[in-house]
């Protein structure tokens, strides 16, 4: 009897409804009928009786998967105790978790437990252990009881955690573990590379391997906190992680992981290698029958205060290393101005022997010197006229050439535009016209044979250089 069920749902009314109906039938056919003797009614009730138990036993290998002998009389022995009500707890394990009431773990007798391809359970005989099992169907006795049922795939836990570095900066990140049940030697086909596997021409096994060792060390390997409290195996990697990941960043600075002596390493990364290493290393984790696929870590945070203090020298380094550019760069500039000047004026020395040469071919023997200085300032204005030269001077040079070219007589030029933020030269032509109309006036007749005699001693230096000519 189950209480607080209405009768109509109760098991045992759902059982002797068709017995009764099958009676009832039974003697509605036989009435007014001969009397039927003793060994026609035990034929009868054989008869019955075979044909209930036939059906059961034919629909038991229906109603379980069940492939071997073994397993079909396991499922017909089920069957009969479940008609019966003697049948102990019937329960399905998906994905890890158990699917079913807790009055039917409460059962005791012989029950069956259907395992989905990613789940296994073990099982205890009062409170010592009995067996584990994997995928499948179990038929479990009337003695043995479900301890613990686990998850065979890769399970991937996260923890935000706290740590320290060597100069005391608190960093908080996200430390990440993969992890499984220890496989032990078996080789899930998600993991082999054969290529029978991937060609479906190998021996058919389990989508996710099961290990009964480590499912045993993993139920009874369980720690125990300082507060007593115990931690369950799909806790304790982890918590291994968060405490390698402590160790690991104790040991360095702030600058060796985010200013590293290298530019081109990656401290954050190394940092994973190391914690993935010892993670999969650790014997507290291979007792247990745990196996570590991969250990990662999220994106450091430093407090507010320290991530301003490091963007100001973020920013007074970057600003330094401008400057320092820019300094270089101006040095760089002014060697090639140099350099260009240099040329410049080489070719200018060239292009002004070149134009000498060309204005003193002929017999310069009776060249007066004013001749002279006119030749001579006039190649020079023809060199500053070259528009590459013009640009590596400057417009007072220009101006000085043409006050050169008043002084010796030659005519003037239009002059030329001021170099923009220079203020432009003074022109001397009109000041020398003004004093020497002075000069003129003051002097008379006796300047004019100054002039004359001065005149004289030019023609007379300048025969000297046209012998030696």
């Amino acid at each position: 009897m189950q209480p607080g069920v209405p009768f109509y749902r109760q098991r045992w009314f759902k059982i002797a409804t068709p017995v009764v109906s099958v009676l009832i039938f039974y003697a509605l056919l036989h009435w007014n009928q001969p009397k039927e003797t003793l060994a026609g009614w035990v034929v009868d009730a054989l008869a019955a009786f075979m044909l209930f138990f036939g059906t059961l036993a034919l629909a038991s290998q229906y109603v379980l998967p069940v492939r071997t002998a073994r397993e079909r009389r396991n499922a017909l022995d089920r069957l009969f105790a479940y008609v019966s009500g003697g049948h102990g707890p019937i329960v399905f394990v998906r994905d890890g978790e158990l699917v079913g009431s807790a009055e039917e773990l409460k059962r005791r007798g012989a029950g069956v437990i259907l395992l989905d391809g990613s789940s296994a359970v073990v099982l205890e005989k009062g409170r010592q252990f009995s067996r584990a099992v994997g995928p499948g169907i179990v038929f479990t006795k009337a003695n043995e009881r479900l301890a613990a049922t686990f998850d065979l795939r890769k399970q991937a836990h996260s923890q935000d955690t706290q740590a320290l570095t060597k100069d005391g900066i608190e960093i908080k990140t996200t430390v990440s573990v993969v992890f499984a049940l220890d496989p032990g030697d078996q080789v899930s086909p998600r993991d082999s590379e054969d290529e029978h596997d991937i060609l479906g021409q190998a021996r058919i096994t389990p989508a996710f391997p099961f290990n009964p060792e480590s499912a045993f060390k993993a139920y009874y390997g369980f720690a125990v906190t300082d507060k007593q409290e115990l931690i369950k195996w799909v806790d304790l990697p982890i918590i291994v992680a968060a405490e390698y990941l402590r160790d690991q960043v104790s040991r360095l600075t702030l600058d060796d992981l985010f200013a590293p002596a290298d530019p081109q390493s990656s401290p954050v990364s190394a940092l994973q290698t190391r914690l993935t290493d010892q993670v999969q290393k650790t014997p507290l984790l291979k007792e247990r029958g745990i196996k570590v696929y991969a250990a990662s870590v999220g994106a450091l945070e430093l407090p507010e205060g320290v991530n301003h203090q490091r963007i100001r020298a973020w920013a007074a380094r970057w600003q330094k290393e401008a400057f320092t550019a820019l300094a270089n760069a101006d040095v760089e500039a002014e060697r090639i101005k140099e350099k260009a000047r240099a040329e410049a004026q080489s070719e200018m020395l060239g292009h002004f022997r070149e134009y000498l040469e060309q204005v003193f071919t002929g017999d310069a023997s009776g060249a007066s010197k004013r001749e002279i200085a006119q030749k001579f300032v006039a190649v020079l204005n023809r060199v500053a006229s070259d528009p590459v030269t013009r640009m590596m001077i400057s417009s007072d040079t220009m101006k000085q050439i043409s006050n050169l070219r008043y002084w010796v007589g030659l005519p003037g030029e239009k002059a030329e535009a001021h170099m923009i933020g220079k203020p432009p030269s003074e022109d001397l032509s009109q000041i020398v016209a003004e004093e020497e109309a002075e000069e003129e006036e003051e002097n008379g007749e006796g300047g004019e044979d100054a002039d004359a005699g001065a005149t004289a001693s030019i023609e007379s230096a300048d025969e000297e250089p046209g012998e030696a000519a």
